[in-house]
């Protein structure tokens, strides 16, 4: 869950994400597979960064399952259906976790372009109602 929201990932690239793909020295994460190719260097959050330095290994899998192998999809499901209930919320989902990564962005002042680049997305339209500046949306704080 951490990787959804601390790096924007969408669920399938949280659950594929690799060690190798963190630059400790820059304090950013490059996704090595992508949905459309093209990855740019995610700025890593410091509280992120603490976490990952507790999993670092070499190479391998960020959160691999107990067995060693990628997470399945959908592994997100019920964590955030339990969260929901215990902060009575509803409708929060893994997917609204990267939009609040945007939004987050969005408050520290990063330009729209570079929000964009950083989630992937084609085009600003899509961006733009996910980076909602204070004020002009819910942010999910914790």
């Amino acid at each position: 869950m951490r990787l959804l929201i601390g790096l924007g990932l969408r669920e399938r690239e949280a659950a594929g994400a690799r060690q190798e793909w963190i630059d400790w020295q820059r304090s950013t994460y490059t996704l090595g597979r992508t949905k459309r190719r093209g990855a740019e260097p995610v700025p890593v959050p410091r509280w992120m960064i603490d976490h990952l330095r507790l999993l670092s290994r070499d190479e391998g899998l960020i959160a691999p399952r107990a067995d060693g192998t990628e997470l399945q999809a959908g592994f997100s499901r019920r964590p955030m259906m339990l969260a929901n209930a215990l902060c009575k919320t509803n409708g929060v989902t893994p997917h609204r976790l990267r939009g609040t990564f945007a939004t987050l962005f969005s408050e520290e002042g990063v330009p729209i372009q570079t929000i964009q680049k950083v989630m992937r997305h084609k085009s600003p339209l899509t961006t733009m109602p996910t980076s909602k500046r204070p004020g002009h949306g819910r942010t999910l704080r914790g």
